[in-house]
């Protein structure tokens, strides 16, 4: 392995400077060193600025004048490591924390001197232990569908995916010199499975690594009797018309995606009119994402509102 690799680990957080203090911490309790640490702060009003300033100097601390969303923020990190000359880039969010030696697991030189790996990933778990399955997945590009990495994968030294989420993802500087940074017209959601699919279409490989694991937080706290009491989300607007977007992109078949979208559009709308209780919000939000994914109508089209 080359000593004289620069990495650098990108965060990207908004509104949750207690989680985005134990990542840091986490970061800097590696076994191989990071040559820096940015983090990408999406306009965050809860005191991050001041809480990373002071207890964590050593931090490269960007503060954007606005929410861009995750996908904006990982694009605007991702490109200044990339502009810095690091070799590769750590990328994951602020309710992420990888064990110490999570980077050390992922820098073995039989997966660095590979010339077709663009990327490689650690295993994501609970903060009980348990595998985080979806994170790490296949494509089925003629059923148009994703679908996790069997738990039986997981006892090997490493394995190839389709498609990783941002999570604890090291990206290398030839997937940016090739195939370009993730897209920050994505806002939210789905920017992860692009950028995967955009690596492996070019017939770059990923690969998972079972050693290094990162603890994952992200929690729904709502139940799902409280959810049908609201609207379905800005949240629900972005993965649907995200995900709708992507798979059209990607599709083999033009009868298999459009079968599978509507089925899934009808299943979404027959739920809104049995159990929500806004009915017409739900339904405007539902086929504005369908209208919106279908057209390629990306953005920040709906501002984020709540948890």
């Amino acid at each position: 392995m080359k000593n004289d690799l620069k990495i650098a680990a990108v965060v990207v957080t908004y509104n949750r400077k207690e989680l985005l203090k134990e990542c840091l911490q986490a970061l800097l309790n590696q076994t191989r060193a990071l040559d820096e640490i940015i983090v990408i702060d999406n306009a965050s009003a809860d005191g991050t600025e001041q809480m990373v300033r002071s207890e964590f100097p050593q931090v490269t601390y960007v503060r954007l004048p606005e929410n861009i969303g995750g996908a904006g923020g990982f694009h605007e990190g991702m490109k200044l490591a990339y502009e810095k000359g690091h070799d590769w880039i750590w990328v994951m969010d602020d309710d992420a924390e990888p064990a110490n030696d999570a980077l050390e697991q992922l820098l073995k030189p039989v997966f660095l001197q590979n010339e077709e790996i663009y990327a490689l990933a650690s295993a994501v778990i609970t903060p009980e232990g348990i595998l985080c399955l979806f994170t790490r997945r296949f494509f089925d590009f003629k059923k148009v569908c994703e679908y996790p990495v069997p738990l039986e994968h997981y006892v090997k030294e490493s394995f190839e995916t389709d498609t990783v989420s941002f999570v604890g993802m090291l990206v290398s500087r030839r997937a940016i010199a090739e195939f370009g940074l993730p897209e920050k017209a994505f806002f939210i959601y789905y920017d992860d499975t692009e950028y995967s699919l955009r690596i492996r279409a070019h017939g770059g490989k990923i690969l998972t690594i079972p050693s290094s694991r990162i603890v994952h937080k992200a929690r729904d706290k709502n139940s799902q009797k409280e959810r049908r009491r609201t609207p379905l989300s800005w949240r629900t607007y972005y993965g649907l018309r995200n995900k709708i977007y992507l798979y059209k992109k990607y599709k083999q078949s033009n009868v298999q995606f459009y079968l599978k979208i509507m089925a899934e559009i009808f299943k979404l709308q027959a739920s809104i009119i049995l159990f929500r209780e806004h009915k017409f919000v739900s339904t405007v939000i539902l086929w504005k994402s369908l209208v919106h994914g279908l057209r390629g109508k990306l953005g920040k089209t709906i501002s984020p509102s709540g948890g």
